[in-house]
């Protein structure tokens, strides 16, 4: 009962933080933004508690993004539509296609091919944190599409005690959008190889000066 009513209070509440969260992107003071042309029909893989950051530099712009389809993925479901994002309930992790994998799969591989910009976090849904799961390389590796590796700076955020570290940033923050090299992953590949090229990549985003 107490989780029925803890969703419903969300649900409820999710057209209030949607427009909050847009007043919240406009007061952002971006040193460096991200230009979306540059990322049609690739993959920007992000991490889980750099999601809201990176989030708030894409509303409106029709990128379709991976949400968990159980219950917990709701609220975030929810918001992300209200922000203009397209998503997609399932999962890819690992590269498996169970409890509604392959339906997630299928949808990400034809938005990627008709040239949309697809946003995945790479360690989500529960961590470890900075570990990639293979399930974005292997959706890279089934549509010959890169995955660009992105990280977003900001001076001023609320960070939260979670596996993740989950990053709030504040009104009126500087932000920085960081992107590493593209990565391919061609069909016979080594994913393991890759994978480890992938959380490389993340360390040196992570290692960019601060502002």
């Amino acid at each position: 009962m107490k989780k029925r009513l803890k969703y419903a209070l969300f649900n409820a509440l999710v057209p209030l933080l949607s427009l909050l969260l847009r007043i919240l992107s406009r007061t952002i003071r971006w040193e460096k933004r991200p230009d979306y042309e540059l990322y049609r029909g690739k993959v920007i893989a992000l991490l889980h508690g750099n999601a809201l950051c990176v989030a708030l530099a894409g509303i409106d712009r029709g990128i379709y993004t991976l949400v968990s389809r159980f219950r917990d993925g709701d609220l975030a479901d929810s918001l992300l539509r209200r922000l203009g994002y397209i998503t997609v309930r399932g999962s890819t992790e690992e590269g498996k296609v169970e409890k509604g994998g392959r339906t997630a799969l299928l949808k990400l591989i034809q938005a990627l091919k008709e040239g949309h910009t697809v946003a995945i976090t790479v360690d989500g849904p529960k961590g470890p944190a900075g570990v990639v799961k293979e399930g974005v390389l292997f959706l890279a590796q089934k549509t010959e599409k890169p995955i660009v590796p992105v990280y977003v700076k900001v001076e001023k955020a609320i960070r939260l005690n979670s596996w993740d570290r989950f990053v709030i940033p504040l009104p009126f923050t500087k932000a920085r959008w960081l992107a590493g090299h593209e990565l391919y992953v061609k069909e016979g590949e080594d994913l393991k190889e890759k994978k480890r090229l992938l959380e490389e990549a993340f360390l040196k985003l992570l290692e960019e000066e601060p502002f």
